[in-house]
């Protein structure tokens, strides 16, 4: 019988990579999910999605001839998995929407028209 996986260590080198803006994600077609690209090689799809009242998040892994390699489904806020997972959508979400560049520019504006240059 094969040995489970353990996710922890790509997960944790995912977000590792993406706070520090070394890998760049992209919004997909689906809405809530954004896809991660590594030199051509790997692609990273990462969304969240409800399910009977749940918001489930999944990270799904194909290589460069759209073989999946592996597929994860969690409960966000359930387990140490579930909870990386979250944090690596929101993550992602925040580098592919622009999210931090969109919130300076709203507050400079805001101080611009407040008088406060």
């Amino acid at each position: 019988m094969a040995e489970p996986l353990n996710y922890n260590d790509i997960i944790d080198q995912l977000n590792e990579a993406t706070e520090q803006k070394k890998v760049k994600w992209e919004p997909v077609f689906s809405e809530n999910a954004f896809l991660c690209v590594l030199k051509g090689e790997f692609t990273f799809k990462i969304g969240a999605f409800q399910y009977q009242g749940e918001e489930r998040v999944f990270l799904a892994m194909t290589d460069k001839e759209n073989t999946e390699v592996f597929r994860i489904v969690e409960t966000a806020a359930f387990g140490p998995l579930g909870m990386k997972l979250s944090a690596l959508h929101e993550l992602a979400r925040r580098d592919a929407v622009g999210v931090d560049e969109k919130i300076d520019a709203a507050k400079s504006i805001l101080k611009n028209i407040l008088g406060r240059n």
